[in-house]
């Protein structure tokens, strides 16, 4: 029953994939996404798309697996902004537009995206709606939420960070 349950979330997932607009990346485009920000042919890639998962440091073996549902886990144990990189490793959804549901999974384990001047970092919950902050208050929020299990939400445009968001 377990193996049924899983082969249906996965061919469930798969059905998505197809779901939404032209801009979604191809999976292989996520495995691809520059490993150092000098990539031109990244940078003029103008697609956009959101990037989510979990930060869960302590799960990395369970990145990328079903969960006790059949449903694949986006959980990312490496998140941190490095210079003007925001590094993550793990497996994360990734949709068409904010407020759609997950129309897909990027199957790499390491992506590297640049974040400019115009990058907005936000936290969001609570009772006053999202709060802006700096790169470096940002950075510090993604070090001591590693393995909190809140979602980290990021809009790509091309290579570049536009919007980067932790979601409690």
């Amino acid at each position: 029953m377990k193996k049924i349950s899983l082969l249906l979330a996965i061919v469930f997932c798969f059905s998505l994939v197809g779901c939404g607009k032209d801009t979604a990346p191809a999976s292989e485009d996520f495995a691809e996404i520059p490993d150092s920000v000098d990539n031109e042919e990244a940078e003029e890639d103008d697609g956009t798309y959101w990037l989510s998962g979990y930060l869960k440091s302590s799960e990395k073996d369970k990145s990328g697996e079903p969960d006790e549902y059949g449903v694949i886990q986006p959980i990312i144990y490496v998140a941190k902004i490095d210079g003007d990189s925001l590094i993550i490793e793990g497996t994360t959804n990734f949709r068409n537009e904010e407020s759609q549901d997950p129309v897909g999974m990027g199957p790499g384990d390491y992506a590297e995206f640049i974040i400019t001047d115009e990058t907005v970092f936000q936290m969001v919950g609570g009772e006053n709606g999202p709060e802006t902050v700096t790169k470096e208050e940002f950075a510090g929020y993604l070090e001591s939420c590693a393995d909190s299990g809140i979602l980290l939400d990021l809009k790509i445009t091309g290579a570049k960070v536009t919007i980067a968001k932790i979601r409690s």
